[in-house]
């Protein structure tokens, strides 16, 4: 459970499998496609970290089928309140993606840093909800991209 008054263990919190929804629209709120899937958390071996991998269909409002995607991330947790989030797939591997600190009173982990790529910026913050939901907003503005994304995750429930 996420807490106003200490910083979250963000290792324990995270951990596990989350379905999740996504809403992307244009800066302007014009839609451009909606996707759900499965996320999940898995310790890393001999770190405080967490490997993610996401998975699901993507609905974009200009084409007729669904595409599947997936999308891995390494988050490093090695300091209370500080999420270092890495590319763990494709040609950025490796390389540092976002980085939040915890603000107990927006009981949210807001960007340190933003990311930039090919002139385009990424700026992201998690709202925790509750300890079954959390929402991660992103915002991407450059000459190259315009668009928000709003996702919306939900605990899996356990079998």
């Amino acid at each position: 459970m996420v807490s106003n008054a200490a910083c979250p263990d963000f290792h324990a919190y995270f951990l596990g499998q989350w379905r999740f929804t996504r809403v992307m629209q244009g800066i302007d709120a014009s839609p451009i496609g909606h996707a759900e899937g499965i996320a999940r958390f898995a310790a890393q071996a001999n770190s405080s970290g967490l490997h993610y991998h996401e998975s699901g269909q993507l609905h974009l409002s200009a084409a007729a089928h669904a595409l599947s995607f997936s999308r891995r991330f390494d988050y490093q947790l090695s300091q209370p309140g500080l999420v270092q989030v890495s590319f763990a797939d494709g040609p950025q591997q490796g390389q540092s993606y976002q980085h939040y600190r915890y603000d107990a009173q927006r009981h949210a982990l807001l960007p340190v840093q933003t990311h930039v790529c090919l002139r385009d910026r990424y700026e992201g913050w998690y709202q925790f909800i509750d300890a079954a939901h959390f929402d991660l907003h992103t915002r991407i503005e450059g000459p190259h991209k315009a668009y928000v994304l709003r996702t919306h995750f939900t605990r899996a429930a356990v079998d």
